[in-house]
């Protein structure tokens, strides 16, 4: 098993390594490090502050999620220091284990089963699709027509309804009469089901606002960074482009999604008039400072993590 996921990790070093290169090539290094040069010590900072808020937003939310389906003492610093650690391994430690797979057995720990752990992550999943798909969809009010027609933008379109809408039947799966054999084999997910319906009731208008905060302060630095080298990119174009960018570079196929985010930035980026050399620089700043902001997660797992593991 070490050696298959030695072998998993290497490939995907190589693709990422190789997808770079090409890139580099393509557009010249030294236009890309003369643009980063650019980039003031101020906009970095505001960069890491706001993706330290999206992390601590984050942990909220999942927090709010776990406590909503079985009782136990679950708090928000318990979240907030899995989650920091979940980060630090799915940003710093890409192939070794997931921070999904850490969050997982972590939640156990505090009294909770086996099986909401798991049904826990995937609702904050899905809550994460969702909340990006709907700012996404939200953003093409400042579209003009003819831009909203290009076969990309179309495709953006769809894949950010289909999500929506799978989520909206998702929420009724349990109310639609299957037969029996189906009905056992689905009952994992007609529990999941039951408690998304939870979160939309009058009183959980802080956790729908916080999703979307969540969304909002972890695109945010892109938009920073493109103020502050002067690049004419809109923020509506930026919330409606992200989401793919997330759910490329997400695949396992690259280390931490290197080679295939630059590659989706050039190609989405492009369709509202950014240079590619621009479009690259701006994926390398913001993958830099999102493997630099989870570092934190490794002094807590340090400190504060194996000192628990100790007690």
């Amino acid at each position: 098993m070490k050696n298959k996921a030695l072998f998993y990790f290497c490939i995907k070093i190589f693709v990422s390594a190789i997808l770079i290169r090409w890139l580099v090539q393509k557009i010249g290094s030294v236009s890309i490090i003369k643009n980063m040069s650019l980039c003031s010590v101020k906009t970095v900072a505001f960069t890491f502050i706001s993706l330290w808020l999206c992390y601590a937003l984050s942990a909220w939310r999942w927090c709010y999620i776990v406590q909503k389906g079985e009782s136990g003492h679950f708090s928000f610093i318990n979240s907030a220091r899995i989650v920091a650690i979940a980060n630090f391994l799915n940003q710093g430690l890409p192939g070794s284990i997931g921070g999904d797979v850490y969050r997982g057995f972590a939640l156990t720990r505090f009294g909770f089963s086996k099986s909401w752990s798991i049904q826990s992550l995937f609702l904050d999943r899905m809550f994460g699709l969702v909340f990006m798909s709907v700012m996404g969809l939200f953003a093409l009010i400042s579209f003009d027509w003819d831009l909203m027609q290009k076969p990309e933008c179309m495709m953006l379109i769809l894949i950010m309804l289909a999500i929506v809408c799978g989520f909206t039947l998702f929420c009724q799966l349990d109310r639609i009469r299957l037969p029996e054999y189906v009905t056992s084999k689905v009952a994992f997910l007609c529990n999941m089901t039951k408690v998304s319906r939870q979160f939309f009731g009058a009183k959980d208008i802080l956790f729908m606002i916080t999703g979307f905060m969540v969304m909002f302060f972890l695109y945010f630095p892109v938009y920073l960074f493109a103020v502050d080298l002067g690049y004419k990119l809109s923020l509506t174009a930026i919330l409606f482009v992200m989401p793919m960018v997330f759910l490329l570079s997400s695949l396992p196929i690259s280390f931490a999604g290197w080679g295939v985010r630059e590659t989706t930035f050039i190609t989405l980026f492009g369709l509202f008039g950014l240079p590619n050399d621009q479009a690259l620089t701006l994926s390398v700043m913001y993958g830099l400072v999102s493997l630099f902001s989870v570092m934190p997660g490794l002094l807590v797992y340090l400190f504060a993590e194996k000192a628990n593991a100790s007690a």
